[in-house]
């Protein structure tokens, strides 16, 4: 069983940013299955949740992404006995995008372990033609709060407008156990550029700019000292 959600008007999200994709403004219990979408999504089918750090029932257990609020809580179980239980989110008409360039797809994982939790697992992202999985989560202890993590996917545009979809996985080792995944804090743009999820390790431009100089400056002390 496949659940998929909608984005409504998302033909307006500017690049750069989603239609919502911090799943904000539900207003209902966020303590319980509600089978409920923030404003701007669609249930199509499936169950999916809003879920938030309050979310405690059945001994689930959930720490406030970078970003705080609410989030998209989905069930990996590609192995259920009689039927797959893989839930998922779409957004439609991305607009902006120049065919042939590179775009990050970013956002915050986690996973908890409830009374139903039994196993690891992913989100898989399809932007467009293109599909990647972010990384495998182990589950963690039963009431141990699983920190968020950044996934940074780097896409390449085969159209000016595209679709996207998450799409929650068990771990494959062991498909046949229900995984309870969080994701949150959408960000589409440049590589590099969410102000969220700064890159690491990336030099500045007065950085590169010294270093630079001082590659030229060695090159040189090496061709002085060749020709003495």
């Amino acid at each position: 069983m496949f659940g998929v959600l909608v984005a409504g008007n998302a033909a307006a999200a500017a690049l750069g940013s989603f239609a919502n994709g911090g799943f904000e403004g539900y207003v209902g219990n966020t303590n319980s299955f509600n089978s409920a979408v923030p404003p701007g999504w669609t249930t199509t089918a499936g169950t999916p949740d809003v879920f938030s750090a309050g979310t405690t029932m059945n001994n689930f257990a959930w720490k406030a992404s970078s970003t705080g609020g609410d989030f998209l809580h989905g069930i990996g179980w590609d192995g259920r006995p009689n039927a797959p239980y893989v839930e998922s989110a779409l957004q439609v008409g991305l607009t902006g995008l120049v065919i042939g360039q590179q775009y990050e797809v970013s956002f915050e994982q986690s996973i908890s372990n409830s009374n139903f939790s039994e196993g690891g697992g992913y989100w898989e992202v399809v932007f467009g033609t293109e599909s990647h999985n972010g990384a495998l989560m182990s589950l963690p202890a039963l009431g141990v709060i699983a920190d968020w993590v950044w996934q940074t996917l780097i896409f390449t545009a085969t159209s000016d407008i595209q679709t996207l979809e998450v799409i929650a996985h068990s771990n494959p080792a062991t498909s046949s156990q229900r995984a309870d995944l969080g994701i949150d804090s959408f960000f589409l743009g440049d590589p590099g550029t969410n102000p969220q999820n700064p890159p690491t390790n990336v030099p500045e431009p007065f950085t590169l700019a010294l270093l630079g100089i001082g590659m030229v400056g060695l090159a040189a002390s090496r061709r002085k000292t060749r020709t003495q």
